[in-house]
């Protein structure tokens, strides 16, 4: 929507221009005019601190209340003459990253007022396919996530954003320390795996540099469930399910590899690593391929597995 707007007010100013502006003048106004004008927030995503400051503020900020989307933030308190600090409440019926009102009342009447951008927390199953892309950019530069996690190491990757270098950090309290753990610094998939112990977890996407555009996240501590899956040899011993985007299939290596048609061959172990198109389990079976085996391949270079650093291994 942006590009076409963009593209709309760009046509306008060469169709239209006056003899003596210059084209590059006309391209930054085209880009001014598609700045939003909310505030961007350090955080923004419920249960989230944040701060606003604004010289309207000055001598207004005693006993006041404070709406976002028109609910009622709690944790509101006056960090300085001008600056109010407040807790982000959730707001119902948002999935995405978002302007919303934002006042400050005192007595029943706004003394400032404003638009702040929301970021939902959106709930994110791990082993499985999503097809939800979430838009980034240099302004607009966190959406954030939580899972369940179990006591088990997870592999993280993000993909689909060939032109932008986003990074992944992971926080267990809702502001609590972000720790990054996946930082390659490169335009294309952002990849890695993390020890993490059960329980909730949180994962914030940063936008680090290049364009704006749409990203997928997909999250897992065992084999994925898979929207594509293929055999490898004949008689097969290795079969791929690849997580894609979805929905799900139901022609997977489970199936695939049926003892009926694979005479039995059981399976010796499961890596799943991650990639440019997200992630894929690499399912071994005992036709050659025992699991110590397994896990060599999966967990260390020049045995044909992808990404072995970031790869995790389960035996069975």
């Amino acid at each position: 929507m942006r590009t076409i707007l963009l593209i709309t007010i760009i046509s306008c100013f060469f169709n239209c221009k006056k003899k003596d502006s210059s084209n590059t003048e006309e391209l930054l106004l085209g880009l001014y005019l598609l700045q939003p004008t909310d505030l961007i927030l350090e955080l923004g995503y419920p249960g989230s601190q944040n701060q606003i400051q604004n010289e309207a503020l000055a001598g207004k900020i005693s006993g006041v209340t404070v709406k976002v989307g028109g609910v009622t933030a709690t944790g509101v308190s006056a960090v300085n003459s001008d600056t109010i600090q407040f807790t982000m409440p959730t707001i119902p019926g948002i999935t995405e990253n978002t302007p919303v009102d934002f006042a400050v009342e005192k007595d029943g009447a706004a003394v400032f007022s404003t638009k702040v951008r929301y970021r939902p927390l959106l709930g994110w199953a791990i082993n499985e396919p999503h097809g939800t892309f979430r838009y980034i950019d240099g302004r607009d530069n966190k959406s954030f996530f939580q899972i369940t996690a179990t006591t088990a190491t997870h592999v993280f990757n993000t993909f689909g954003h060939g032109g932008s270098d986003l990074d992944i950090y992971y926080f267990t309290s809702l502001n609590g320390t972000m720790i990054p753990f996946a930082e390659k610094r490169r335009n294309g998939a952002e990849f890695n795996r993390v020890a993490l112990n059960a329980g909730t977890v949180y994962v914030m996407i940063k936008h680090i540099s290049g364009f704006g555009g749409t990203y997928n996240l997909q999250v897992a501590n065992a084999g994925v469930v898979a929207s594509s899956s293929a055999t490898l040899y004949t008689p097969a011993s290795l079969c791929y399910d690849t997580m894609g985007t979805g929905p799900a299939t139901g022609n997977n290596c489970a199936v695939l590899m049926d003892a009926t048609v694979q005479a039995g061959f059981a399976r010796t172990g499961r890596c799943t690593y991650p990639g440019d198109d997200g992630l894929t389990t690499r399912n071994y079976y005992q036709n050659g391929f025992g699991t110590a085996y397994a896990q060599n391949t999966c967990l260390n270079p020049g045995g044909g597995s992808s990404n072995e650093a970031e790869s995790i291994f389960l035996s069975n």
